[in-house]
């Protein structure tokens, strides 16, 4: 770059969107629409999607980095691969640069396979680098070079090979020992990509990785729960960079403490459940200058999810309950009803009723009904002390209305969690 350009660069910054976390292919709460053949959540999570690369287009962005986790799993249907590529398209044709950071959920199972991005690398898409190393990139945005910085999520299987390269030994270690060798060998990349920046160019750190200061919410406490390591903010936030662009955490987040550079996990851009109700979703705007880097959230047209927690007063509590439902404007919302009830009054309580009453709510999680004041619990029959944990885990979130939406993804969690520690007694 040539010193004139360089300083109009620095004047006016570079333009660039920070997102992470569009798990397409959600489909709590939500039901197939006709006209599309789609579940009407995915189209929610395209919504929010396609409002980020208009937002991208109209404010003439230069650079698109993504932080990881496309899909919500790691083999999304060929559907679902195309409404992606055609975001992704909509955004090259406008000579916008898009980084696509390797995530968890876009690993596969085997290291061998390829993951959920790699049809860009072999297509040779334009204006499209997929990052699925720790590697430093330099890229010729329509707004002057940027340099990304890139470390995408790597399994403990790729990090054990990693370390066995260095000759480092990992047989016989206990996990909290492994953990802190894998965490050593993460700093190092970091320490390497960070050494070779450019100082009078514009840096950012892209990483799909969980700090732990971050505030977490339900999927992430699944994933935490396998014992993923965890990276201290001042491994990233390193003044070699000018913004740190993270993903994995679904909350958005600046851990930075008013230091620079910012260090931002900008959240998933639509909800996936009942825990990010109360959570701001969208993506980052940057105004990227070396030395100088600035950012703005920026809300998406997200799904609303709403909670009515209702304790009952009255001799009719569904009366009360039907009441205090049609009060809420609730036409666009994905709703759960908690009631807490006299237990002398819960059979009184009667629910196609209280459905009736939210006829005009977008999903109707569910509707659960607490009795207060009892004095026993009877012990659920299925339950059985000779039953595998699997299958005690099944039974019990048959017994809970609220789980039973995500029955699927806290079994698969839970037979993972139960593999692993399988396999430390073995």
């Amino acid at each position: 770059m040539t010193k004139s350009s360089s300083t109009k660069q620095q004047a006016h910054g570079i333009k660039v969107i920070h997102f992470a976390d569009l798990h397409l292919g959600v489909e709590n709460y939500g039901r197939v629409d006709s006209k599309t053949g789609l579940n009407q959540r995915v189209i929610d999570f395209l919504k929010s999607l396609n409002f980020l690369v208009s937002f991208a287009i109209e404010n003439n962005v230069a650079l698109v980095v993504f932080a990881g986790d496309a899909f919500r799993n790691q083999k999304p249907n060929p559907t679902l691969q195309r409404e992606f590529a055609r975001a992704i398209r909509r955004l090259t044709k406008e000579d916008i640069k898009v980084v696509l950071l390797v995530g968890n959920h876009d690993l596969p199972n085997m290291d061998k396979q390829a993951h959920s991005m790699a049809v860009y690398n072999a297509l040779e898409t334009d204006n499209v680098i997929v990052a699925s190393l720790a590697e430093l990139l330099t890229i010729e945005t329509k707004q002057g070079a940027v340099q990304v910085a890139t470390i995408p999520h790597f399994s403990r299987s790729q990090l054990v090979a990693k370390l066995k390269e260095d000759d480092v030994e990992s047989k016989n270690k206990t996990l909290t020992e492994l953990n802190e060798l894998i965490t050593q060998k993460i700093e190092r990349f970091v320490s390497i990509l960070a050494a070779d920046i450019d100082q009078t160019l514009p840096a950012i750190l892209t990483a799909h990785v969980s700090i732990s200061s971050a505030k977490v919410g339900n999927e992430e406490r699944s994933i935490l729960a396998g014992n993923e390591v965890t990276l201290l903010s001042s491994v990233l936030q390193r003044p070699e960079f000018d913004y740190i662009a993270l993903g994995h955490i679904h909350k958005f987040q600046d851990l930075s403490r008013g230091a620079y550079p910012h260090l931002v996990y900008s959240g998933s851009i639509d909800r996936v459940d009942f825990g990010e109700e109360k959570e701001d979703k969208g993506f980052c705007l940057i105004n990227l200058v070396r030395g100088a880097t600035t950012y703005e959230f920026v809300k998406t047209p997200a799904r609303r999810f709403v909670t009515l927690d209702i304790e009952c007063k009255s001799d009719d509590p569904t009366a009360e309950i039907c009441s205090l439902c049609e009060k809420h404007d609730l036409g666009d919302c994905v709703v759960r009803v908690r009631v807490k009830v006299p237990a002398k009054l819960k059979e009184q309580v009667r629910k196609d009723e209280i459905v009736e009453a939210l006829s005009g709510a977008y999903f109707i999680a569910y509707i659960a009904v607490e009795a207060t004041g009892e004095e026993t619990r009877t012990r659920n029959p299925h339950l059985t002390e000779s039953q595998t944990p699997a299958k005690a885990l099944t039974e019990y979130i048959k017994t809970r209305d609220d789980l039973l939406e995500r029955q699927a993804e806290l079994t698969e969690y839970g037979q993972k969690l139960i593999d692993e520690l399988m396999q430390r007694k073995a």
